[in-house]
């Protein structure tokens, strides 16, 4: 607990003096500098303290006998000056004078003081070296230099502790348990003083005050009742962890795994209770079926066949309204951040292209087409081969493959319908376990034609004819994706955008994307909403669209309509409220923190859970390591948080952790510190573009030594820059670590390594040179 600046240095500034029993006016430098500190919250009508007072003033005495370099500050609660006066009569310690009432308040709010008597010991820099040291100030001079033990009882615990420090804490359910966590506890508190290790017997006659703390701990870390715990909190940082047993080492593996970045918030990540999973004993067909053949679902199916046990994938793709279908591998792999990555690629070349000319190639560039055809063709042949990869790769794994459209009969039971018409036979297959893995599929507008007419992303990546001029519904990162690479290829593009860009991302990167996406050429229609589509004889579209909060309708006129207004799960084919399974508003499988629904023995991962980031990556973690902790003994829950991620707009957006508004929301404006910068990569200067577009900015919690909580950046190949800076982010970056970190010159990374301007500073963020 590191002071913003050394206490005396403090006192010094705001020319704080001290005073005495003589009313004499002291220099704090000259009798607290170099010596252990104990400021004594006080007031002289409290009948606690004047018990209190006489053992401190002992203590006292006796350390200036022994040469002890030991000092005493009381910081008086008297209201008047006249009970001030009246207690500084017969004291004999130094005092904060009752004039300096707002430095008195700030120390007693600083330090978390909730009465008095109350003691807290630092050092003269203003370090805490124990929140609340009354028992050891009462144990007498032998506990100087008066630091708490290593591991306390869980009802002497100071609130400071717990508001500014990690606390892992052990509620035991009898003495000898308790005493042995205590043990245990002990060797690992001596080698992480910065963390506060505590126990607490249950079964002790504790006062009523102490039981109704330790039910309060209990209910906040949804720890349950009358089972022994162990209990990692992190207030500052919103995190609980819980582990259940005391074992011998399930200690040291807990903390090992908190320290590792192992563990996942308990609170958050889970809607609902983990329920047990218990095995009946019956004979199924497979031990595991998994729904969805996307890259979570496949990830999932293989890691489970690798323990030997028996497992299905059943994967069906219903045709888009234009008839679009594919092959498997889910969303990503087809109509996805593949084709996406693919046709983004190809708009930068026509960027490349004109920067050729600056670097000296001879590439006439007016008479440089695009073919779509072409492009369409490579994408789609690129894609064909992966999914005859992943089925070969189920063949080689022992994972059984059903090109079935899969739904559930009952908890153990799946029905399988080989096609989408009527006639389509029909299967059941039962098993053990199910993990529910089918995504979602693009949200459709309400209005006549609109989704008769249109497209999704479901359909352009493999629509052979050109789009031409095109009209883009939506601005989620979908339609930005899109939009961007139209534009880049030639084709003219607007987008129609409701109210804001990418909803849920940093709001000052998404207004920085649209402008960029502005001046290189994509046109935006902002505050509207599409009201009908119709075709026209020549095959156009005649789109009708009006003012969002109502007013006069207009129209425009274009050859394809794209729709990406966002996704909805594909839970209402599944039959899954026929079990009772939970679901959020939106339709998406309400999960515990280790993917189970609210059906024991069937889980969820990827798009269609609820309150999950909806990322490949993401799905491809939590299907492995779901697999792992049901066959394979694993203990690792999915940790969602600092997930690195990339918008690949025509300016690539790379992001980890929060949004600066969410950010404030959740700690405060005065705890939030932002260092930001424009730069410029050095290939734009002989390029002569991007000037002042590339930004970045790193969100810090001061009240964590600046911890890195959100990093943000756009520009060039934002995504390789961003995927290593969430190593480092996930291990507890500080906005130290980051400065000391030396840099690759000269690179885009290194410029979150030089970044020394804060938004609180006013200073403009536009750098010069490189």
């Amino acid at each position: 607990m590191e002071p913003k600046k050394p206490f005396l240095d403090e006192l010094e500034e705001d020319f704080v003096q001290l005073t005495n029993a003589n009313k004499e006016m002291i220099d704090p430098k000259s009798v607290l500098k170099g010596k252990t500190l104990c400021f004594y919250f006080t007031s002289n009508a409290c009948k606690p303290c004047k018990s209190f007072a006489p053992k401190l003033e002992e203590v006292w005495l006796k350390a200036k006998e022994a040469k002890k370099d030991f000092e005493v500050v009381l910081v008086s609660q008297d209201p008047t000056k006249e009970e001030f006066d009246a207690y500084m009569s017969h004291c004999k310690f130094h005092a904060i004078p009752f004039e300096e009432a707002a430095l008195r308040k700030d120390l007693r709010a600083r330090w978390y003081v909730k009465g008095w008597p109350w003691v807290v010991i630092t050092d003269d820099t203003g370090r805490i070296t124990n929140p609340k040291g009354n028992d050891q100030i009462l144990g007498g001079l032998e506990n100087f230099p008066f630091v708490p033990p290593l591991v306390q009882d869980f009802a002497k615990v100071a609130p400071m502790s717990l508001n500014k420090q990690i606390c892992f804490f052990a509620f035991a359910q009898d003495a000898k348990t308790c005493a042995a966590a205590k043990g245990e506890l002990q060797a690992l508190a001596a080698k992480h003083k910065n963390i506060v290790f505590a126990t607490h017997d249950e079964s002790f006659a504790h006062p009523r005050d102490v039981k109704k703390m330790a039910s309060k701990m209990r209910k906040f870390a949804k720890v349950k009742d009358g089972e022994a715990a162990l209990v990692i909190v992190d207030v500052v940082g919103r995190v609980k962890h819980v582990r259940y047993g005391l074992e011998s080492g399930n200690a040291t593996k807990f903390l090992l795994d908190y320290i590792s970045g192992a563990l996942v918030e308990q609170v958050g990540t889970g809607q609902i209770p983990a329920q047990p999973d218990v095995d009946d004993g019956k004979v199924y067909d497979y031990d595991l079926f998994v729904i969805g053949g996307g890259s979570g679902g496949l990830a999932c199916s293989k890691a489970a066949a690798a323990t030997g046990k028996k497992v299905a994938v059943a994967d069906f793709v219903r045709p888009s309204p234009p008839g679009t279908t594919w092959g498997i591998g889910g969303t990503c792999v087809n109509v996805g951040c593949i084709p996406k990555k693919l046709c983004h690629t190809a708009a930068l070349h026509a960027e490349h292209l004109h920067d050729a000319v600056k670097y000296g190639w001879k590439v006439d560039t007016k008479s440089t087409t695009h073919d779509w055809k072409t492009l369409i063709t490579n994408v789609q042949a690129h894609i064909k081969s992966l999914n005859e990869g992943y089925e070969s790769q189920l063949k080689s794994k022992d994972v059984k493959y059903y090109n079935a459209f899969a739904s559930l009969v009952d908890k153990h039971t799946v029905q399988l319908k080989y096609g989408w018409g009527e006639d389509a036979k029909i299967e059941t297959k039962t098993a053990r376990r199910f993990v529910i893995a089918c995504g979602g599929r693009p949200r459709y507008p309400s209005g006549p034609g609109l989704k008769e007419y249109s497209i999704s992303s479901d359909d352009i990546f493999s629509m052979e004819k050109p789009p031409g001029k095109t009209l883009v519904i939506g601005a989620s990162y979908v339609a930005l994706e899109c939009a961007g690479f139209l534009t880049g290829l030639g084709y003219d593009t607007t987008v129609m955008v409701r109210s804001i860009f990418l909803r849920g991302f940093d709001q000052q990167m998404a207004n920085k994307i649209g402008d960029y996406m502005g001046k290189t050429g994509t046109k935006f229609l902002k505050g509207f909403v599409p009201t009908k589509c119709e075709k026209m004889e020549d095959g156009k579209l005649k789109v009708f669209y009006e003012p969002k909060n109502g007013g006069n309708e207009e129209t425009v006129i274009v050859d394809t309509l794209l729709l990406a207004i966002g996704r909805i799960p594909e839970t209402k084919w599944l039959n899954v409220d026929k079990l009772g399974m939970k679901l959020d508003k939106g339709g998406k499988i309400l999960t515990a923190t280790n993917e189970q629904t609210s059906v024991p023995n069937i889980y969820a991962i990827g798009d269609v859970a609820s309150d999950k980031l909806e990322l490949t990556p993401v799905a491809i973690m939590a299907g492995k390591l779901l697999a792992d902790r049901l066959y394979n003994r694993g203990q690792t829950l999915m940790n969602y948080g600092n997930v690195a991620t990339t918008v690949f707009t025509p300016i690539e957006y790379g992001a980890i952790g929060m949004a600066e508004e969410d950010a404030i929301k959740q700690f405060g404006e005065e705890n939030i510190e932002v260092y930001h910068a424009t730069y410029r990569p050095l290939e734009m200067f002989v390029a002569e573009r991007m000037e002042t577009d590339c930004y970045l900015k790193l969100i810090c919690n001061k009240l964590r030594n600046e911890l890195v909580i959100g990093l943000h950046i756009l520009g060039p190949n934002a995504g390789e820059v961003t995927q290593g800076f969430s190593v480092a982010m996930r291990r507890g970056a500080t906005k130290s670590d980051f400065d000391l970190t030396v840099g690759i010159h000269p690179t885009v990374a290194e410029e979150f390594t030089t970044l020394d301007i804060t938004k609180s500073s006013g200073v403009s963020a536009e750098k010069e040179g490189c």
